[in-house]
């Protein structure tokens, strides 16, 4: 088989080459390059960096939709947006609940939960978002310590 240049020729697998033919090589080569990977850990984001990704990719949607009460970053890439406290009715210790978001910058995951505040700002109790439907609630004392859940 001999090609001409401006012959359309589609090479394939399936074509049987007899035992007296004669293949050229083709007028183009690939050339193969390797891309070095950069580890994920190699260098960890700056808590700059995580806001300027932030403001400009994924804050806005979040910060309008979960963080009307203000945002912080964390030092595992994470940043957390949180909700208005909702005030409760009594005069009692406990100030109200709020939604917490909390954003993976390095794997793009979420997750959230409701937070009970005291009056203090200590967070008192911590109920989860849970994808199967089961509410579980976490109480924790006036200072930090875990009560129990139910």
């Amino acid at each position: 088989m001999t090609v001409s240049p401006g012959d359309d020729v589609t090479l394939s697998l399936d074509n049987r080459v007899g035992a007296g033919a004669t293949t050229e090589r083709p007028a183009f080569a690939a050339v193969v390059v390797q891309i070095k990977q950069a580890s994920p850990a190699s260098q960890p984001l700056s808590h700059e960096r995580l806001h300027q990704i932030d403001r400009v990719f994924f804050g806005p949607f979040f910060r309008e939709k979960y963080g009307r009460g203000g945002d912080k970053a964390l030092e595992n890439d994470r940043i957390r947006y949180y909700g208005l406290i909702q005030p409760t009715d009594d005069g009692g210790e406990l100030a109200g609940r709020r939604y917490v978001h909390e954003f993976d910058t390095m794997t793009g995951c979420t997750r959230g939960w409701h937070e009970t505040v005291d009056r203090a700002g200590k967070v008192r109790q911590i109920r989860p978002e849970r994808n199967d439907g089961i509410a579980r609630h976490y109480q924790f004392d006036g200072n930090g310590r875990y009560r129990g859940s139910w």
